[in-house]
């Protein structure tokens, strides 16, 4: 005997198994019929008949303009199934090119973040020369005279000559106390502005891109390089801040 759960297993929701069944017991019957058999709601059993004819599971004749339904053939079922599972092979598709592009979208918005630790002079000239290599504008702000005394000043005209080739612009906010080397690199590649005393500081940081370079300039200058580009806009905006208050 057919169960209705066993037809719920395979797709019909409960009500449309209850009608099923009840009409495979009778053979054929009118919705009144069936709705005898079951006591559902009529508009519970038309709907439902509808479905099964769409399913393809129920057929009708029609006697002195009444409908009197009747299961369709056994194999009736076993067509539903291969058109389910054709159904299925369509979304599973769908599902997996859903996947591959979720992952795509993925893997291009998420943002790798790293963090590298550079120590001496060899770190520092290993980031100039990353700045030149990633070739977009930059900021930079809080460097000291020691900078310039540990690394020289010809590295830096140097590296200023390579970046003026490449028509890098760099806006720089320098301590005071660097004024006068820093009038000397100004050009239409090179803005300076220079920051009050109270700024003063041994730390200089470096926006490039995605990146930040945080140099510490102590007798062995190390450098900290962080890759990230909520931080790298984040420094961005403090730098913008103290632009407004630095002077020429």
């Amino acid at each position: 005997m057919i169960k209705t759960y066993e037809l719920e297993e395979i797709g019909l929701n409960k009500n449309e198994s209850f009608v099923f069944v009840s009409l495979i017991k009778l053979g054929e019957a009118t919705a009144g019929d069936i709705i005898k058999k079951i006591s559902f709601h009529r508009n519970i059993v038309y709907d439902n008949l509808e479905k099964l004819l769409d399913k393809g599971l129920v057929t009708y004749i029609i006697k002195n303009g009444i409908r009197y339904y009747k299961p369709s053939s056994s194999e009736a079922i076993i067509e539903l199934m291969k058109i389910k599972r054709g159904e299925f092979e369509k979304k599973e598709k769908l599902a997996k090119k859903l996947s591959l592009e979720i992952k795509k979208e993925i893997n291009q918005s998420k943002e790798k973040s790293t963090a590298q630790l550079y120590q001496g002079k060899l770190g520092i000239r290993d980031i100039m020369k990353d700045t030149l290599k990633v070739g977009k504008d930059y900021i930079v702000y809080g460097a000291p005279k020691s900078s310039v005394e540990l690394m020289g000043e010809t590295f830096w005209k140097n590296y200023t000559l390579k970046r003026n080739e490449k028509k890098l612009i760099v806006k720089m906010l320098f301590n005071e106390e660097l004024r006068n080397f820093g009038n000397s690199l100004i050009n239409n590649y090179t803005k300076i502005k220079y920051l009050p005393k109270q700024f003063d500081s041994l730390t200089e940081t470096t926006v490039y891109g995605k990146k930040v370079a945080i140099m510490i300039w102590t007798e062995k200058p190390i450098t900290v390089l962080i890759e990230e580009d909520n931080v790298a806009k984040a420094y961005k905006k403090y730098f913008e801040v103290l632009w407004k208050i630095a002077r020429l």
